[in-house]
């Protein structure tokens, strides 16, 4: 799981990653597997550094002297439809700002303060959690072997050299896997949809549906084949219409 923290205030930001890690290794130690989580003191920073995919879960504060947590996380909404976000804060002034960027969560510090409300906030936060948390492993060509998380992948398809794409926001790995054995993994997971021959999309990373195409939120398109694409854009449709239930 991969976690980010940004409060500008030194102490509180020790006290919020002592008790988030210490929360999911006593209670959900299955997410503390491979957990990787980043401290931001500068807001700024952390917008600079952010991308889609990134982080499956953020905390944030709102009252920071470089930026507000509530432009942090419209900033991130920009990038990132899906990340989970908790506020952390001082005050409960913003509280109307911070369900309006769709956070799940919002806590007057300490977050030690308020661990029964936090427990069911986790619970319910939990399934999302797992989901972003899936990974397959793929064998790279002349390389080792990566852990890919589902959530990260855009789209898979074959490269001009017959050989499996897996890509992703930040790259594209290029696997010996066969195509059938990657379908078989992903096809369990009701994100994506085998749009053409040979050609896996992850509907999250979908921004629009065109007539030929499907149009990625970075700007990439994966082709809908004419066979298929009735029945594409009806799961695609269906997809949305369902997606959180």
């Amino acid at each position: 799981m991969k976690l980010a923290l940004i409060d500008d205030d030194a102490d509180d930001l020790a006290a919020e990653a002592d008790y988030l890690t210490h929360y999911i290794e006593h209670n959900h130690i299955e997410l503390s597997y491979n957990m990787k989580l980043a401290n931001y003191l500068s807001p700024k920073k952390f917008v600079e550094e952010f991308y889609g995919g990134r982080f499956d879960l953020i905390v944030l504060d709102i009252f920071m002297d470089e930026m507000s947590g509530i432009n942090v996380a419209q900033l991130i909404r920009t990038k990132d439809r899906d990340c989970i976000i908790i506020f952390v804060t001082s005050s409960d002034e913003f509280l109307l700002e911070g369900y309006q960027v769709f956070a799940t969560g919002y806590f007057i510090k300490p977050l030690s303060r308020h661990e029964e409300e936090f427990r069911r906030t986790f619970d319910f936060i939990y399934p999302r959690l797992m989901e972003r948390h899936q990974e397959i492993r793929v064998p790279i060509v002349r390389s080792m072997d990566v852990d890919v998380p589902y959530a990260s992948i855009m789209f898979v398809d074959i490269n001009e050299k017959h050989k499996l794409r897996i890509a992703t926001r930040t790259r594209d790995f290029i696997s010996s896997m066969p195509y059938e054995e990657c379908w078989r993994w992903l096809s369990t997971d009701k994100r994506f949809l085998e749009c053409h021959y040979r050609i896996i999309v992850n509907m999250d990373c979908i921004m629009e549906m065109q007539e030929d195409d499907f149009l990625l939120d970075d700007g990439r398109k994966v082709p809908i084949s004419h066979r298929k694409r009735k029945e594409a854009k009806w799961q695609y449709m269906q997809y949305l219409a369902h997606k959180g239930e």
